[in-house]
């Protein structure tokens, strides 16, 4: 396996970690996936930047989802020196109660920086459909 493909296998380990955590309603370990300093940008909001603040962004859309985040790559490219890598991906979840449930949709691109040997989200941009 050639370093890069193996920075990628690294990285989508932690995409399953996370989307684990997700499963598991657990914002905080959501919130160690990503860079003590990591950001999420959201449209309408300010930036949500470092893990206290990612973990109660991430406690709420649990709270407002049911449980119904889903989230997955369609690309990862890893740079040649292994430092950083980019993810595109796509997005769905639920917002409402049963029978007025609003679907919501869209496109992200995560920043990733190895950090003392282990991969962390540094930055998490979300684009609505």
């Amino acid at each position: 396996m050639s370093p890069t493909s193996n920075s990628e296998s690294e990285i989508r380990s932690a995409i399953e970690v996370w989307l684990g955590a997700v499963r598991a309603n657990d914002a905080a370990k959501i919130a160690e996936v990503h860079a003590e300093d990591g950001r999420i940008l959201v449209a309408g909001a300010p930036v949500i930047a470092g893990r206290a603040a990612i973990a109660e962004f991430w406690a709420g859309l649990l709270a407002a989802t049911n449980d119904t985040v889903v989230f997955g790559p369609t690309t990862i490219d890893v740079d040649p020196a292994e430092a950083m890598a980019f993810e595109v991906g796509t997005y769905s979840f639920k917002t409402g109660d049963a029978g007025a449930e609003t679907d919501n949709s869209g496109k992200y691109v995560v920043v990733w920086k190895k950090i003392d040997g282990a991969w962390k989200v540094c930055i998490d941009s979300l684009v609505a459909d």
